[in-house]
């Protein structure tokens, strides 16, 4: 794929995913959360004393290890700004975590596990990155 492919690739849309789970009341999924404006830190707007920890992120799409490379960005702030591949989270209690996968693949989307939430005594939500690209930890404040 050219840099110009990769630039005008339509944007995945994920209603008919969230659509159908709505329809079929699927139990088990507590948050979800589009990654634009705001990358793969975004959800920590949501809750209190949360720590979202994503160990197991997908590899990036050679597009955001373009704009990270040329752009001289470090990967911390790749995280905060960018999706990197990962354009939709969704927190699904642990027995349900297949059906919502399968759900995904039925439209064409690819889904996978890439971490876990933990609760914290402190009101502020946190976001714990681990990547082959380095560790990091975004706060928000309470």
């Amino acid at each position: 794929m050219t840099l110009a492919e990769a630039l005008l690739s339509p944007t995945r849309i994920y209603a008919p995913i969230i659509a159908e789970m709505i329809l079929r009341s699927l139990d088990g999924v507590k948050i979800m959360c589009h990654n634009t404006g705001g990358g793969l830190t975004k959800i920590m707007r949501i809750g209190r004393g949360i720590r979202y920890v994503k160990d197991d992120l997908p590899e990036p799409s050679p597009i955001f290890k373009l704009i990270q490379r040329e752009g001289k960005v470090s990967w911390r702030e790749m995280h905060e700004v960018f999706n990197m591949g990962v354009g939709f989270e969704l927190v699904v209690e642990k027995d349900h975590a297949d059906d919502v996968i399968q759900l995904a693949e039925k439209y064409k989307v690819s889904a996978e596990v890439i971490g876990r939430i933990e609760l914290t005594r402190e009101p502020a939500n946190e976001v714990v990155i681990k990547s082959r690209y380095g560790s990091f930890k975004y706060r928000r404040r309470a």
